[in-house]
């Protein structure tokens, strides 16, 4: 499963001004329909001046032991 991640910033060099998008009501089965779901978005707010880093990240809503979370990573 994915998740939508979107970060964006309306002054680059003000972290002030940053903002993150989680879409978590809503996961994605594979990454090609969750990178579709989510370029609208990031399209739309390069459009208004925007500066967008948007990607979809592999997600474990079970809480099953990865090799992640069994090495001190998790």
């Amino acid at each position: 499963m994915f998740i939508a991640v979107i970060f964006y910033c309306s002054i680059l060099d003000d972290p002030t001004s940053c903002n993150i998008l989680i879409r978590k009501d809503h996961l994605y089965r594979e990454v090609i329909v969750c990178e579709e779901a989510i370029k609208s978005v990031a399209e739309g707010l390069l459009a208004t001046g925007h500066y967008v880093k948007a990607k979809c990240f592999a997600f474990n809503p079970y809480g099953e032991t990865t090799w992640l979370n069994t090495n001190g990573f998790g």
